[in-house]
């Protein structure tokens, strides 16, 4: 990247597993260019390759019993988290 497109790029962090940053090096050295050019690289590949959503898994509640389940949470929940859900439903 040159000068200018750096101080126009956009920056986000991101907090790697242990050991996925030395695998992000290693393979950057192999590539030859630098980590966050093989994780561009890596991102846009997995863009273009991927699918643009992810097939969605069936929901954790059956259909029809959303009532009784949101129920049950909600009487798990310990009091004062009960009122500040209710004061959110108000």
């Amino acid at each position: 990247m040159k000068t200018s497109e750096t101080t126009r790029a956009e920056k986000f962090v991101v907090r790697f597993p242990q050991g996925m940053r030395d695998a992000v090096a290693q393979a950057a050295t192999a590539s030859h260019r630098s980590m966050n050019a093989e994780i561009i690289a890596r991102l846009q590949h997995s863009l273009e390759h991927c699918p643009q959503q992810f097939p969605r898994a069936d929901s954790a509640v059956p259909h029809g019993n959303e009532e009784s389940y949101l129920l049950e949470r909600f009487r798990d929940l310990p009091s004062g988290k009960q009122q500040a859900l209710l004061a959110l439903l108000d």
